[in-house]
């Protein structure tokens, strides 16, 4: 039974272009819980560049998980999924928590990061679109 799980994992949803994205984040985070000081646009920029290919590519590999290799998610779905990130970071969260910080660049880095993803990560041999 277990093979028949494990053989329905698509491994490939991650690519390159994943893994080197984790790895900066990682990198970033690393730099962070040190407590090095970093270039301004670091600190406040980098981590809402990279937050929506890394956010898909996840979703995207639990989707096609349930529903088959060959899925891909189409534009309207990456768009929807960069219109709540901006609504819930950038406007929703700085009315009721201070922590939070509402940024028009966040969300100009949140739609270059939905291009990223659309482009180059949401590949697939079919042309099934959910």
């Amino acid at each position: 039974m277990a093979y028949r799980i494990a053989s329905r994992l698509n491994w490939s949803t991650f690519g390159w272009l994943f893994w080197m994205l984790a790895a900066v984040y990682l990198g970033h985070w690393g730099w962070r819980w040190l407590g090095l000081s970093r270039p301004e646009w670091v600190q406040h920029y980098l981590d809402d560049l990279l937050c929506l290919p890394l956010v898909l590519s996840i979703t995207l590999f639990v989707l096609r998980f349930f529903y088959g290799t060959q899925l891909r998610l189409s534009w309207y779905h990456v768009a929807f999924t960069v219109l709540y990130f901006t609504l819930a970071f950038e406007v929703l969260f700085p009315m009721f928590m201070p922590r939070y910080t509402g940024d028009w660049v966040d969300v100009a880095l949140y739609a270059v990061g939905g291009l990223l993803f659309y482009r180059f990560q949401n590949k697939c041999t079919g042309s099934r679109i959910l």
